[in-house]
């Protein structure tokens, strides 16, 4: 196998197909051209930053940088305030429109084709990864590191791969993984890619053909689309960012025919392990030539070739090793950093955004439950944030401070869990131990959470989902929670109030009529109108494959009728 800029170069290869974009295929030449034609129009910058969704483009500005001597420098996001906290690691920033426009209006008409291409250990693509303070931190690598990495791989799993299958890329080239599996690996192996960012499986299923091979995340994974059942099965899945839950695993072998390869590393290492669950106790393999040790604290450290600056490499993944086979088995973080949805999430940097919000005056980022990995934020409220509690609620606050994280963080890090306290618990040495701060979350919840609303003077339209957590449904029934009816009229009356401006306390309810019932997990729809006297009030739960549920009247003081 060959490197990179060799086999993209190679003249023996140059009208074969390299890449997918739309309908079209994209051949290794066009490819050549239009990476030649960028690196001629690109200025002399020392680090250019590149941000793509199309892998087509992302691979022309690669070749384009590296051909210029320059740094190809990989933002985790294209959010403006992320960029700003890392602006002074480039020099320049290039997504797809720029791209395309500098391949569009500066063409030069005596382009040289015959370039020197450079060595892979000139090479430099800088990734960053959230640091123990939150911080963006810049890792560099080499190509030669990535293709040091793909040898080592590659005869593992090209033996599984079917003549013209396809890489299916669902996870963006931005990082890492999706940077070797979705780019790299493919043009050394001179496999077709497909441009076209996929993020969800509708935007993929149709086009998937017998044998292909899909780069995916845990989260895809958790997540199979039903049509998944009756579309052509890949030969392999990989899937990396995070371990997958075996019951995901499980599933993704049943509706695709082939159980994921799941891939263990960081930016920092590369590569170091694999495996696929086809049992309950399936434990990590490490890659060839990875060898593995545990420091004084029970944490993994790892040392490989592809490996490069350090005899051994600390992780702060927690493991126990089988001293005879060298297998793993991972046992938690023992540092801040945790993977959401197969991103890594600093919580410490949560925390520092949140801090930042004048409505914050202490927030705790974590993730509750271990069978449940959605982020939670335990918050101490200002006198400003608690005028706005008030004045809100607690689920649409929670949503305005994701809103405010969202400006510098990837939507894994918005924690979808609100906890609004007045003290943050600790123990008797002032310390925040995990089992205190779980207890916050076990509360059950007597809200349900609002998606949508419309709101004119007289009418208002609320979106409800009726999470499992709601403490209605405690005992109400056993083996067949329904929501009460006393649950329902609370939620009218409250809301009425709140929209309306209306009294906390009714004169009488009329016309009250549950029809069906009403479960954990069900989006339903309150509609409230007020009259023209503006004492009465009509409300009506509904659901849109259920119709109306319940309804009733409302009155209030000063209603004669």
């Amino acid at each position: 196998m060959t490197g990179f800029f060799y086999a993209i170069n190679h003249p023996d290869h140059q009208d074969a197909a390299q890449c997918i974009d739309g309908d079209r295929l994209v051949t290794r030449k066009e490819l050549c051209s239009d990476g030649a034609l960028l690196a001629a129009n690109l200025p002399s910058y020392k680090r250019i930053a590149v941000h793509c969704q199309s892998a087509r483009l992302f691979t022309i500005a690669l070749m384009a940088i590296w051909q210029r001597g320059s740094q190809v420098v990989l933002p985790a996001t294209p959010k403006p305030a992320y960029l700003e906290d890392i602006k002074e690691q480039f020099d320049l920033f290039l997504d797809d429109a720029e791209i395309e426009k500098r391949l569009r209006e500066n063409k030069p008409s005596n382009l040289d084709m015959h370039i020197e291409y450079p060595a892979a250990i000139n090479c430099i693509a800088v990734f960053f990864t959230s640091g123990s303070t939150g911080t963006p931190k810049p890792i560099i690598k080499t190509l030669a590191q990535i293709e040091a990495e793909i040898s080592v791989q590659d005869p593992l799993w090209s033996p599984h791969i079917p003549e013209g299958a396809r890489i299916i890329g669902l996870v963006s080239q931005q990082h890492i993984y999706g940077l070797i599996f979705r780019v790299i690996w493919p043009v050394m192996t001179g496999r077709v890619f497909t441009a076209d960012p996929a993020p969800f499986w509708e935007m993929m299923q149709g086009n998937l053909k017998a044998g292909d091979v899909l780069i995916t995340s845990p989260a895809h994974l958790k997540n199979l689309h039903p049509g998944l059942a009756d579309a052509p099965q890949p030969s392999l899945i990989f899937s990396s960012g995070g371990p997958l839950d075996y019951d995901a695993a499980q599933a993704t072998h049943r509706m695709l025919g082939t159980y994921p390869i799941e891939v263990y590393g960081s930016t920092e290492t590369g590569g170091i392990a694999y495996r696929q669950q086809t049992s309950g106790q399936a434990d990590w393999i490490p890659l060839p030539g990875v060898e593995t040790r545990l420091n004084d604290q029970g944490c993994l450290a790892v040392k490989a070739p592809h490996i490069a600056g350090v005899e051994w490499y600390q992780l702060e993944d927690r493991a126990s090793i089988d001293q005879q086979t060298g297998q793993f088995r991972l046992l938690g973080r023992a540092d801040r950093i945790v993977k959401v949805e197969g991103k890594r999430v600093s919580l410490s940097s949560v925390e520092r955004r949140l801090a930042t919000s004048e409505l914050v005056a202490d927030a705790i980022v974590m993730i509750p439950n271990e069978d449940d990995h959605r982020l939670g934020a335990i918050v101490v409220l200002t006198q400003a944030g608690k005028q706005q509690h008030r004045e809100i609620g607690a689920f649409r606050l929670g949503r305005l401070l994701r809103r405010e994280i969202a400006k510098f963080e990837d939507d894994a890090a918005l924690p979808q869990r609100w906890r609004f306290v007045d003290d943050i618990p600790t123990d008797s040495q002032g310390k925040r131990p995990l089992h205190l701060l779980s207890a916050v979350f076990a509360k059950k919840s007597t809200e349900p959470e609002v998606l949508e609303t419309f709101k004119t003077d007289d009418h208002a339209q609320l979106k409800l989902k009726l999470n499992d957590d709601l403490i209605y449904f405690a005992g109400h029934f056993p083996g067949m929670p329904i929501l009460p009816g006393v649950a329902q009229l609370h939620w009218a009356v409250s809301y009425a109030s709140s929209v309306f401006g209306l009294s906390e306390t009714t004169r009488e309810i009329t016309q009250l009529k549950f029809r069906k019932p009403i479960h954990p997990g069900n989006i339903v729809t309150l509609d409230i109108r007020l009259d023209a006297s503006g004492q009465r009030v009509k409300f009506q739960y509904s659901s849109d494959d259920q119709g109306n549920l319940s309804s009733g009247v409302l009155k209030y003081d000063g209603d004669a009728a």
